[in-house]
Formats: structure tokens, sequence, C-alpha cells
């Protein structure tokens, strides 16, 4: 981690809230990938990441090691979004399909374009069936495009672990996806 995270923990950590706001700047992609990842919603993703920045504002002090802030925050991001993961899988189903079909809504185009959303939305549906560990290493790598040693941090394992874990996320994905072009979309 770089000193310059290190001296922004240690100043946020006396009071100094430019220092956090620093530190929120910094990690604010990588805590909304995480949070999307897990939870395939941008609305609860960011809900997801405000609570994560006001736990850890709140519990700074209880951070042992300045250089582990960027694991340790990641970490606060993971276990708020599965929490509201778990809270969403308990609403009403009636609730749930609302809320599905509000965020798939897009306006209609020409047939391409058309064709191409539908593509888009059920490849992000393809995605959001994969275990959340698996949407959420894809989604770093790709989307925010980190390298293995910087997800490993993120996610508090190592390189291998992580290129492990993308290995096996490509290969549900490209499961998945065979059936796609075939009578996926067809029989919609």
């Amino acid at each position: 981690m770089s000193p310059e995270i290190a001296n922004l923990v240690a100043a946020a950590r006396e009071g100094d809230r430019e220092a956090f706001s620093q530190l929120i700047a910094l990690h604010q992609g990588a805590a909304a990938s995480v949070a999307y990842g897990i939870l395939g919603d941008t609305h609860l993703a960011a809900d997801a990441v405000q609570d994560s920045y006001l736990k850890a504002w709140q519990r700074l002090s209880s951070l042992r090691e300045d250089n582990r802030f960027s694991a340790w925050f990641m970490q606060i991001v993971r276990t708020r979004s599965l929490d509201l993961l778990r809270h969403r899988k308990r609403k009403a189903p009636e609730s749930a399909a609302l809320d599905e079909a509000r965020d798939a809504h897009r306006a209609p185009g020409p047939p391409e374009l058309l064709e191409r959303m539908e593509r888009s939305i059920r490849i992000r549906e393809i995605i959001d069936e994969l275990p959340a560990d698996y949407r959420e290493v894809l989604l770093l790598k790709h989307d925010q495009g980190r390298s293995y040693r910087d997800i490993a941090r993120l996610l508090g394992t190592t390189a291998k672990g992580v290129e492990s874990r993308l290995f096996r996320a490509r290969q549900a994905l490209a499961e998945k996806l065979k059936n796609l072009d075939g009578d996926g979309m067809d029989s919609r």
C-alpha cells in the first residue's frame, strides 16, 4: 500500500474529515464494483457503499494496521452488500420483480439497438446468476481493469487465489453463455 494511504488513514483517525474524503475518493470505484458485483443493482450498491463509508468512519479506530485499510474497507463493503442481498431475497417476490422490471427498462430504439440491449440484459442476468465471489472478481478485473495483485489486496487474498477464482468464474460464465446464441434469445 502506498505511504499516501497510510498517511491519510493516520490523519483520518485523528478526526481529519478531508483525509477521510480523500480515502473515499481513492476507493470509490473499487467499492462500487464490489457492491455491484454482489448486488447487481446500482441503487442498492450505492446504498451499500454509502453505509460502508459511515461504518468505516465510525470504526476507524479499530483498524490495527493503517497499511491494511484497503482490504479492511473492502471487507466492510462486502459484508454490507451481502447483508443487503440477504434482505432483498426476503422481500416479497412481487416487489423484487417490480424492482427488476424498473432496472431493466430501456427506451426502445431501432431493431438492432433493441436486440443488442436485450442481449446485454441477458448477459447481465447470466452474470447475476453467478456466485457473488465470481461476480465480484469478474467486475474488478474486467469492469475496473485491476491487476491480480490489486484485486488480491482488495479482497484480502493472494494473486494466485484471484487467478484461480477468476478462472473458475470465467468457466462458469462461459458455460452459461453457451446457450445465449442458441435457444436462449429466441425463446424469450
